[in-house]
């Protein structure tokens, strides 16, 4: 019982996110996971496996921000909101790529690795590809460190004509552009959808919507400008303005009588203040949310554990991703590209991944990336606060190995060792020698090891974990296109300088 409410209890969940998720064979990896859920009815019931907030019946005096699954054409579910470009499903049907992600091909797939891999030409040209990038607009991704080894990124990158960075710092990637704009902080910035969406940024469970909006307490400093008055401005210059008012009208959902009309020159003050008045009414703009900073509801046990109360199947058997399969084969293997059908299959099973083929002597271990407790990514690492915070922490910046293991190979606490794979990729750092990993495992924590000048902090600090990960189709899903972050490598102990 919830809050009055009769409700079915299954006290078992299985949950998976990226370490699931980081591999060739991420489909049936989760698929897998799901389906112990599924098996037992442990999905989006009490004590069971909640998802990101699937159901929202909306802000109570609107009906706005509503959104709920609901039964597609065939009974299976259709999500009521996401965040990727496309619904899971149903899915789209499989062309020749206009998009050189090659998303509109790869129909399962949310993102890809073929914007900066060595071979991305080589699809591009098999795949008919009209067009190549020459013009890079880059908010704030630090793209050397965030894909995979920085040789392949660095020669995508070099590749483009011409390159604006809009950023806090000057980071590696900066350095590559012809233009680089300094951002405004989020202590710098004002934005209506601060906390937005709500599948990813409330807690699952019962408790309160809230919806907060970013204000700024700092002044920008010399040539910082907010992004989104970059935007506008370029908008205007070439003429776009209505463009971008269209396309602000649907990625926010404004009711009718907000929408932003015709080429009208709006601040970025009016779409937020539109964006709130929207979802919450005419007496909640911009600057009732100045005044309140945040507005809250509670959450109903129908949002929460919505599955007893919608009508939708979903499917145990993905009979779809066979169709799916056939059809890209068709486009591909025509042009030279083989699309191997046992990464279309109904029903999970075990895909090995490169890690797991590699027979190199001495290539015993499995090392992966695990996000850090201090850091966010590589986006923290010049926060001094958090750096030396870090510095006391001794996962952050080190090396993670298993004790036993270490102490076999003649490795101490503190070393410093390389760590090498099987086609040469190297990263140095210092072990730390813990039984909070697998025997078998060699964890390097966030997204570290910055080499840049502009963040003086963060230079020389942990490891750079990405330096270790191809970037090719042999190590992305055939089915959705995630690039495979498990690497097989080798341990060696290195003489301190």
């Amino acid at each position: 019982m919830v809050e009055g409410t009769t409700l079915p209890y299954r006290p078992v969940a299985a949950v998976a996110f990226r370490g699931a998720q980081g591999h060739m064979n991420s489909v049936y990896n989760f698929f897998a996971i799901d389906l112990l859920n599924q098996l037992v009815g442990a999905c989006d019931v009490v004590g069971g496996c909640l998802g990101f907030n699937p159901a929202c019946k909306g802000y109570p005096e609107t009906g706005r921000l509503r959104y709920v699954p609901k039964a597609g054409p065939d009974g299976l579910m259709t999500v009521g909101i996401w965040m990727g470009h496309h619904y899971p499903y149903p899915l789209a049907e499989p062309r020749l790529p206009q998009n050189m992600a090659l998303n509109d091909l790869f129909v399962a797939a949310r993102h890809t690795p073929f914007l900066d891999s060595d071979d991305r030409e080589d699809l591009w040209e098999r795949l008919e590809l009209g067009y190549r990038p020459e013009v890079m607009l880059n908010f704030g991704a630090n793209l050397l460190m965030s894909i995979a080894n920085r040789e392949t990124v660095a020669r995508s990158l070099a590749q483009y004509e011409f390159m604006v960075s809009i950023d806090l710092f000057e980071t590696e990637t900066t350095r590559f552009a012809d233009i680089v704009l300094p951002d405004c902080s989020y202590l710098q910035s004002i934005d209506s959808r601060s906390n937005y969406p709500f599948i990813f940024s409330l807690p699952a469970g019962m408790g309160e919507w809230c919806w907060p909006i970013r204000q700024p307490v700092l002044e920008p400093e010399g040539e910082q400008r907010r992004f989104q008055d970059v935007l506008f401005e370029l908008a205007d210059r070439i003429g776009l303005r209505a463009d971008v008012n269209a396309a602000l009208n649907a990625s926010l959902n404004l009711a009718p009588e907000y929408r932003l009309q015709g080429d009208r020159r709006y601040t970025w003050e009016e779409v937020c203040d539109a964006d709130l008045k929207s979802a919450f009414g005419a007496a909640r703009g911009l600057d009732w949310f100045k005044e309140h900073g945040v507005i809250k509801w509670p959450k109903r046990p129908e949002e929460v554990y919505w599955r007893a109360f919608v009508d939708v199947r979903v499917p145990i058997y993905l009979e779809f991703m066979r169709s799916a399969g056939e059809k890209i084969a068709a486009i591909c293997e025509p042009r030279g590209l083989k699309i191997p059908r046992e990464y279309y299959q109904p029903l999970p099973e075990f895909l090995p991944c490169p890690s797991h083929l590699c027979k190199s002597p001495g290539f015993d271990l499995y090392a992966f990336y695990y996000r850090d407790t201090i850091h966010t990514n590589s986006f923290t690492m010049e926060n001094p606060w958090l750096d030396e915070a870090a510095r006391l922490d001794p996962f952050s910046y080190t090396i993670a190995i298993n004790a036993d293991t270490g102490r076999q190979k003649g490795l101490r606490d503190g070393a410093l060792v390389q760590v090498e794979t099987e086609r040469g990729k190297k990263v140095k750092g210092r072990a730390h020698l813990t039984q909070a990993i697998h025997p078998e495992g060699l964890g390097i924590a966030a997204c570290a090891g910055h080499w840049g000048d502009g963040m003086p902090v963060a230079k020389g600090k942990g490891v750079f974990f990405n330096e270790l990960l191809e970037l090719d189709w042999d190590h992305a899903s055939p089915a959705n296109l995630s690039l495979d972050l498990c690497v097989r490598v080798k341990v060696t102990q290195m003489e301190d300088a």
